[in-house]
């Protein structure tokens, strides 16, 4: 949010008259919801997706949740939503929760985000290089197949 904040609230608007978009990402509401330029954001943000929290049903949480548009059936869906796969759209066109449908490949490369796989990614490219990083990051995510394709899948891009 710092980072925005030194920007015109209306520079938001300006850049969707361009037809362009802005894409704000927080792992916190609570980071958007107390920062001086909140108004701008939630008005100027006219879809917004929220991922799945357990904690969101909390009274404090549910709060911050409500500010920005949820009712408590909305707040309950986050709660009950499944991490890494399900997501909550809300629009101007309605609201919905969906699935993003990703395969296990994708979800070994795209939902790589805790510490341990963290600690993992270091220490595999430690052990195999950046070159080898793949192949070897594909077998420690039990998609070994994927990773047996790899040099096929190279000899096709070449």
């Amino acid at each position: 949010m710092p980072a925005y904040a030194a920007v015109s609230p209306t520079a938001t608007c300006s850049v969707r008259k361009k037809n362009a978009s802005v894409v704000f990402a927080t792992q916190s509401l609570a980071d958007v919801e107390t920062s001086s330029i909140a108004p701008a954001i939630i008005e100027s943000c006219p879809t917004r997706i929220f991922l799945p929290n357990e904690r969101a049903i909390e009274p404090q949480i549910a709060t911050i949740y409500r500010r920005f548009g949820l009712n408590d059936r909305q707040i309950e869906i986050l709660a009950r939503a499944t991490p890494k796969r399900d997501y909550y759209c809300q629009s101007r066109r309605g609201n919905r929760l969906f699935e993003l449908g990703l395969g296990e490949v994708a979800l070994a490369l795209v939902a790589a985000s805790a510490k341990t796989d963290q600690h993992l990614i270091a220490r595999l490219i430690d052990e195999h290089g950046r070159e080898d990083f793949l192949p070897a990051w594909l077998r420690a995510r039990d998609v070994a197949w994927a990773a047996d394709l790899l040099p096929s899948l190279q000899e096709y891009l070449a």
